[in-house]
């Protein structure tokens, strides 16, 4: 068995909490999958600077997503600023890992600072430049291109193996890696990267107090028809058509009610949740919206148990095309169907295995009249959650980490690994291009945020660090 260093973002799924967004819940996926296979674990979260830190090791109630009563991940919290500090590398190089494990873009990016020479794999945990695209359509700007490449490049430059949430994000990964010059003759025959879906499995009552919250006779009288959405209202949430269908879903179905648990993604995307929250206040229904804010782990299982339905609404976006649905997998877990509108590769499989019911994109209509068929038929809802829970076990559970624990076991780096590579990770071709990117990410920010990062990058350069740390 191998020791292996995690680098993930946000709370892992197996510490409770408020928050618990898909990177965090796709480092539990890993590092439980790990663990239970065999291999030490040490988990690096890294948190929002705005968030106080836990105590510097947790032994997390591992028992609480998958029934590992004997063993415990060791997890380390940490905020990016100065990642990693003394105290944090020390620990890391106690620990001797024989592999580092980068969970999302993002956490790979991050993992790279610090500078160890052992194999490594890249969870690349959604398409991020497709990402950027549908932040650049939210933003109403392209500034966010550049930032996105900033932290895919090395990281494409530097893993020795890769995986991605879909086959379609699999192929656009592929083709990335080819830009980046690592389909060589070096690299000929090797699988570089291998598709490992979102995945859930649902935790422990004793743990989580499955009935400690309840939204029926609490937040919505006992006899009403549940529709649910629970997570970060992101990028590529079609707001105006969610809206818009629940009013007249509500119009028909006076019993019908709307509970939202999440909200805002802060330091990525603020505004797609305010506009969603400006237009059901505006609604003749808004008495049966019930916006609750996030809510700790518990009482979001609670939310699933009484639901009858999750829903999920998307913009028609690459985004959608390369991803999937975290929140979907955990509604399946848990026995809950939904309604999604299925841009996705597994939003299509949900709905032709009977797991979800299909709404038409940017059609409040049919998100109605989808909704009223649901209703109308108890029997269908009663064998799709039946369904959910069948799927979720075979499919979906943190088994499907089997190509990440195949090259756990005896983890290898790539075959161009100190080759020099025929091409390096760039953004465009032209520098004239180029100098347009730059200047339209310049032109994004304000006077005293581009004086905050000049400075920072005017020390970086007397300090003599990299863009991505002294070991980037």
């Amino acid at each position: 068995m191998s020791r292996l260093c995690l680098v993930g973002v946000g709370l892992p799924a197996f510490v409770a909490g408020r928050e618990h967004a898909g990177p965090g819940l796709r480092s539990a996926h890993f590092a439980v999958a790990a663990a239970r296979a065999g291999h030490e674990v040490l988990l690096v979260c890294v948190l929002p600077e705005t968030r106080a830190l836990e105590p510097a090791f947790v032994h997390a109630p591992v028992a609480s997503v998958g029934g590992l009563r004997a063993a415990a991940i060791r997890t380390v919290f940490a905020h990016e600023k100065g990642f990693p500090h003394s105290p944090l590398r020390e620990q890391i190089e106690a620990f001797d890992p024989q592999a580092l494990v980068g969970v999302t873009a993002y956490g790979a990016s991050v993992a790279l600072r610090i500078g160890l020479q052992v194999p490594m794999w890249a969870d690349v945990f959604g398409d991020l430049m497709a990402e950027a695209q549908a932040k650049s359509l939210a933003a109403g700007s392209d500034a966010c291109l550049v930032h996105f490449w900033s932290l895919l490049a090395p990281v494409l430059n530097r893993a020795d193996r890769f995986s991605a949430v879909s086959t379609a994000q699999a192929h656009a990964l592929v083709g990335q890696l080819g830009l980046c010059g690592r389909l060589s003759a070096a690299t000929a025959g090797e699988n570089f990267v291998r598709v490992i879906p979102c995945s859930a499995e649902p935790p422990s009552p004793e743990l989580h107090g499955v009935g400690r919250f309840r939204l029926r006779g609490e937040v919505v009288p006992q006899d009403a028809r549940i529709v649910l959405w629970s997570g970060g209202f992101n990028t590529w949430c079609d707001v105006d058509t969610f809206a818009r269908g629940i009013e007249l879903a509500m119009d028909a179905d006076v019993s019908l009610h709307l509970v939202v648990t999440g909200g805002s993604i802060g330091g990525h995307d603020e505004r797609t949740y305010e506009r969603f929250r400006s237009l059901v206040e505006r609604s003749r229904n808004v008495a049966r919206v019930h916006l609750l804010g996030w809510i700790e782990s518990d009482g979001l299982v609670g939310c699933y148990a009484d639901a009858d339905l999750g829903i999920i609404v998307e913009r028609d976006l690459y985004e959608r095309r390369h991803g999937s649905e975290n929140r979907a997998v955990h509604w399946m877990a848990h026995g809950l169907p939904f309604a999604t509108t299925a841009l996705s590769e597994f939003g299509g499989y949900a709905c032709a295995a009977g797991c979800a019911f299909a709404i038409e994109a940017g059609s409040p209509a049919s998100l109605s009249e989808t909704l009223g068929a649901v209703f109308a038929h108890p029997s269908a809802l009663a064998s799709a959650s039946a369904r959910c829970r069948e799927l979720a076990g075979r499919e979906f559970s943190y088994a499907s980490a089997k190509p990440f624990l195949d090259w756990a076991a005896s983890p290898i780096k790539a075959g161009d690994h100190g080759c020099e590579r025929p091409l390096r990770p760039g953004l465009l071709s032209e520098p004239e291009a180029l100098a347009d990117v730059l200047e339209a990410y310049l032109a994004g920010l304000s006077l005293m945020e581009l004086g905050r990062r000049s400075t920072r990058w005017l020390w970086r350069r007397v300090l003599g660090i990299g863009a991505y740390g002294a070991h980037g």
